[in-house]
């Protein structure tokens, strides 16, 4: 399996969760983890982290910036 880097730290899991399905209708398989951690215990240092594949990564960054600048 190819390497996984995370693309982004959230203290929310619906966050993390909205961000991936964004990634996911763009074609980019994304992976929540320390989820439950950060349920349970809401000052987990790192929060809720979102991974892609390493060769996604780039492609990921800007589409993520684009979503970040949307109005709403």
């Amino acid at each position: 399996m190819e390497k996984l880097v995370t693309v982004g730290t959230y203290s929310n899991p619906g966050e993390a969760h909205i961000i991936k399905g964004f990634l996911n209708s763009h074609g980019i398989e994304a992976y929540i983890f320390d989820e439950l951690s950060a349920a349970y215990t809401p000052l987990t240092v790192g929060g809720v982290r979102l991974a892609v594949r390493q060769s996604d990564l780039e492609r990921a960054v800007r589409i993520l910036h684009v979503f970040s600048d949307c109005p709403g």
